[in-house]
């Protein structure tokens, strides 16, 4: 990344937390609540985590975490 490039105008965890209610809700992008940044933001970096696989990268984490639990338990 160049050092006169854009900073960051939104933090990640607030346009996780946003898409995590698109998720939850089921809401239309249009109607994201205020409290999160806008929903062109939000869609934009939604849109290059999905080209990147993050998603399924982190359920593919979360499913041999709960696996290691379960045998731990067992």
């Amino acid at each position: 990344m160049q050092e006169d490039a854009p900073q960051r105008k939104y933090s990640l965890r607030d346009v996780f937390g946003a898409v995590r209610y698109v998720v939850k809700t089921g809401c239309q992008w249009d109607f994201l609540p205020h409290d999160f940044p806008p929903r062109t933001a939000v869609y934009q970096q939604a849109r290059r985590w999905i080209a990147a696989g993050v998603f399924e990268d982190i359920t593919h984490d979360l499913r041999m975490i709960l696996r290691m639990v379960d045998e731990c338990e067992a």
